[in-house]
């Protein structure tokens, strides 16, 4: 089980960025996640790979092969996967 919440992503994204990343939560393709990870295809309109890591219940970071997907950047596309795991998947 990941342990985060939206308050946690606001915090390290920022709140415009999380709101502009709730706008992708519909563009999310092939999610998965295993016990250190989350990950998914986000369509923007070309396909980016996001993933946010989350060590089971450690300290978020994040990855993303788009432009601003810099280690630890938290994207739109990687708050993105990490919005709709806590909106879709987790409940």
């Amino acid at each position: 089980m990941v342990a985060f919440s939206r308050r946690d992503l606001e915090a390290l994204a920022g709140t415009a960025r999380l709101e502009d990343a709730r706008s992708l939560v519909g563009a999310i393709e092939d999610f998965d996640e295993d016990e250190w990870s989350l990950w998914a295809t986000i369509r923007d309109p070309e396909p980016n790979l996001a993933m946010i890591h989350h060590g089971g219940r450690g300290p978020l970071s994040s990855e993303c092969d788009c432009a601003d997907g810099e280690p630890g950047s938290f994207c739109r596309h990687s708050v993105a996967v990490a919005l709709y795991y806590l909106e879709e998947w987790a409940g």
